[in-house]
């Protein structure tokens, strides 16, 4: 061992280039882990208006990180959760794509918001799971906390849905406002109520003043491709897990359910 040792230094005892360059190829892995880890990955962030008010908007090179509502306290800590994952540039331009979308949204645009999301922020996997299932539901349909839950494996999670709507990070991206009460009123949510019926009636859901979803919406089964009316016997049977609402028989069509021949919902 000793003899090793001194054949790796110079005469006048210093390390020879060869053992150096060794050492340091040793090393270099580990040098690098630790900068992977200190150097976070960019978001661009701006300020955007909307139908639904001033937002502020974070993007990664992953897709949408988050949206505030402004007019809603909490700006402040987005800011801070988004500075513990990225290193934040303010970039307009990147905003103004976003803001474009979501007008596409208001301007009858049903697929306007399917671009890539970046769920960092998130750090449930339940709440993952649930946010990746939601975005499954197209535009023009309404799945119940109910349903949601036990789509993500735990029927008896509602109120855990609750929590994860109300603390969603990119609201109208991964669709909160297409989560309602299984009795059929719209429920709460996190940019105001006057927003989620905004986006729905977006969508082509017909709110009332009671907040409820229109008599003509319907029930649709995604497993048997068949649609009823919300008070058919079928559509009372349906598997909570696989069953949507659709604004109307048309949205439903849309995505490729055909009428039940015992309701008749036309």
């Amino acid at each position: 061992m000793k003899s090793n040792q001194t054949s790796t230094r110079n005469q006048d005892g210093s390390i020879d280039d060869r053992t150096l360059d060794a050492m340091i190829g040793q090393t270099r892995p580990r040098i690098a882990r630790a900068m992977k880890i200190l150097r976070r990955p960019p978001a661009r962030v701006g300020v955007i208006p909307s139908p639904l008010g001033k937002l502020l908007v974070a993007e990664s090179d992953r897709g949408l990180a988050a949206i505030h509502f402004l007019f809603i306290s909490g700006g402040e800590r987005t800011l801070e959760l988004l500075r513990m994952k990225f290193d934040l540039i303010e970039n307009q331009p990147s905003a103004r794509r976003i803001e474009k979308e979501i007008d596409r949204v208001f301007a009858g645009g049903i697929d306007a918001v399917n671009r890539p999301v970046d769920l960092s922020l998130v750090e449930s996997d339940f709440q993952r799971r649930a946010y990746s299932l939601l975005r499954k539901v197209p535009a023009g349909a309404v799945i119940t906390y109910q349903g949601l839950a036990a789509a993500a494996g735990n029927p008896d999670a509602q109120r855990a849905i609750g929590t994860t709507m109300a603390t969603n990070p990119i609201p109208i991206f991964v669709p909160c406002h297409r989560v309602i009460r299984s009795d059929g009123t719209i429920g709460n949510y996190g940019g105001g109520v006057d927003n989620k019926i905004k986006l729905l009636r977006a969508e082509g859901f017909e709110v009332g003043r009671d907040l409820r979803l229109p008599s003509r919406a319907v029930m649709g089964h995604r497993h048997t491709k068949i649609f009823c009316r919300l008070d058919c016997s079928a559509a009372r049977r349906a598997d909570p897990d696989n069953a949507l609402i659709y604004a109307d028989s048309r949205h439903a069509r849309h995505e490729g359910l055909r009428a039940c021949k015992l309701c008749k919902p036309e």
